[in-house]
């Protein structure tokens, strides 16, 4: 019955992209579109050459990436391979949108359910337990970065793995151990920033019960710990292990005081909130995207939280000191290496300043998805704390107030402004397609992040030659799109014929830039820049060097 409500919940939440389900992407022209590329490589590596997976001439072409950094959400790249030979489907460009979207939403069914067993163990009344799921699986932030990111949406292995987790230190069982590993190896595969999360997670109950019980060598608890870590890297060797050997000045980027989650944000209607005008005057002045930084939980929630620990609850309650205290912790993490309120930086240093400095763990770079943790546990405290203020009340009470939460909690977390991306293929490549001449690349133009995001999409739907461009997680090496000569046109013609690119594609609408890093007030301004000064421009200098093989609305 649970699942069938969170079901429910999935198609009143997103059932504006149903009847468009096989031909756009879900989510604003952003991330989204190279999420499809990792999609249609997948499935076509899978098909055809497993063992070359890690790395590809497909971007960057001719000298080729690796993609061993490239952020693949495994597990549902695997269950739609899977799904798509059970079936037997192909790979064609409505296929992959439609099983690219399915996944996206099926993240919400099985997180909902993995927090709503999670809670399980806390409460009785299972009401709670289903708004405690809710709260966990249908959060602002997991809403948030469905319309961008498939490896951070993919949040369904997490809350099993802390339920397996808390089961077997309280039972003591193999298989429990056994199965928590496994599926912290599985939460990583969907996303890394989920390992170091559950890592710093699985210290902190450590430290939280070693100090509980006065003893920092709690063999009972530190043995086990220590097993199912190491489990866990074993399993994932394979792939930290060159990942570690090819660590190096380019595979760090900045961020760790960028992408954060401000202090306001926990209580500030977010950018997909109905409500998201009384908002927008305080988080415009947050830092980064608007995706990361919603990190809303819910006034009521919060509410709910601050009663309890102004009124020291977490004293009367069994383990609500515990959730709190992880609640604490992870927000700690997810604001960054310096505290910002409102926008503003203040000089107190933060857990995340620490990693920011050790090799390999500064790759974790987005602080803000540390939330996760939050909301998981804010749905499990929430729980705990109306169920102990709701004991020995008269029945009628009991379902108005657990009604009137439903609700509210519905509500509040009911996402607005839901946009989607049309997956549309420029005539220009039907043409190119058909040249039968083999093996040769594309220089698309203009080179922008979200526009080599873009380039990726349509190689994936539209035509599959390799392209000189790309956008992927960390770029390893240089290649020609590094070193190629775009003041001299003459001298960059000689480069692409020597490095067999035989098209350029000059694209007239790289509008969906305005969408990063820039704040709506700007837009219009942004997108008129780049509309006639990356291309127009760029259109009337080409034309003038190459020959024009072919124009039409969406390409020269």
């Amino acid at each position: 019955m649970a699942g069938v409500i969170y079901l429910i919940i999935i198609v009143i939440f997103f059932h504006g992209y149903f009847g468009s389900f096989s031909t756009a992407l879900i989510g604003p022209p952003e991330d989204n579109m190279h999420e499809l590329w990792s999609t249609w490589y997948s499935q076509t590596k899978l098909d055809t050459d497993p063992s070359g997976f890690f790395y590809t001439n497909h971007l960057f072409y001719p000298q080729g990436t690796s993609l061993l950094y490239h952020p693949f959400s495994f597990p549902n790249l695997a269950a739609m391979y899977l799904v798509r030979h059970v079936l037997g489907l192909g790979t064609d460009a409505g296929t992959l949108i439609f099983l690219h979207n399915f996944f996206l939403l099926i993240s919400f069914l099985f997180g909902a359910m993995g927090a709503y067993y999670l809670t399980r163990l806390f409460v009785k009344n299972e009401t709670l337990a289903l708004i405690s799921g809710f709260i966990f699986g249908f959060s602002p932030f997991h809403v948030a970065h469905t319309l961008h990111h498939m490896h951070v949406g993919a949040i369904s292995f997490v809350p099993f793995f802390v339920y397996c987790f808390i089961r077997y230190m309280r039972e003591k069982k193999t298989s429990l151990a056994a199965l928590s590993a496994v599926l912290w190896a599985l939460s990583a595969l969907s996303c890394w920033y989920y390992l170091f999360y559950i890592g710093y997670f699985v210290v902190f109950y450590y430290v939280f019960h070693a100090v509980k019980k006065r003893s920092l060598l709690w063999r009972e608890m530190l043995i086990p710990v220590m097993l199912m870590t190491i489990s866990v890297f074993l399993i994932l060797s394979p792939m930290i292990v060159p990942m570690f050997l090819q660590t190096g000045p380019r595979s760090y980027l900045d961020g760790h005081n960028l992408f954060v989650a401000d202090l306001l944000g926990f209580i500030t209607f977010h950018p997909y909130h109905l409500l998201a005008k009384i908002g927008e005057p305080v988080y415009s002045h947050f830092k980064g995207n608007l995706w990361e930084m919603t990190v809303y939980i819910g006034l009521v929630n919060a509410a709910i939280l601050l009663l309890a620990l102004f009124r020291k609850y977490y004293k009367r309650i069994e383990n609500l000191d515990l959730c709190l205290t992880c609640i604490l912790l992870f927000m700690l993490f997810s604001l960054g290496s310096w505290l910002h309120i409102g926008g503003q930086m203040v000089y107190i240093p933060l857990p995340t300043l620490l990693t920011e400095y050790i090799p390999f763990l500064k790759n974790v770079r987005t602080p803000s998805r540390a939330v996760i943790f939050v909301y998981l546990f804010t749905g499990v405290s929430v729980a705990m704390i109306v169920e102990y203020l709701l004991i020995d009340k008269r029945r009628a009470i009991v379902m108005a107030t657990l009604c009137c939460l439903s609700i509210v909690t519905f509500m509040d977390f009911y996402p607005a402004r839901l946009e989607s991306t049309p997956v549309i293929c420029p005539p220009a490549y039907a043409l190119i397609d058909k040249d039968p001449s083999g093996d040769f690349g594309i220089f698309n133009l203009p080179v922008t992040n979200l526009q080599n995001s873009k380039y990726m999409m349509y190689q994936a739907a539209c035509s599959h030659k390799p392209m000189v461009n790309g956008y992927i997680g960390r770029i390893l090496k240089t290649s020609l799109i590094d070193t190629i000569n775009m003041s001299d046109l003459e001298v960059q013609k000689n480069e692409l014929r020597k490095e067999r690119i035989k098209y350029v594609m000059i694209h007239k609408h790289p509008a969906d830039e305005a969408v990063y890093h820039v704040r709506p007030a700007k837009n219009k301004e942004y997108l008129k820049f780049l509309r006639d000064e990356l291309a127009g421009k760029t259109i009337r200098e080409y034309k003038n060097h190459y020959t024009l093989i072919q124009e039409d609305e969406f390409t020269v």
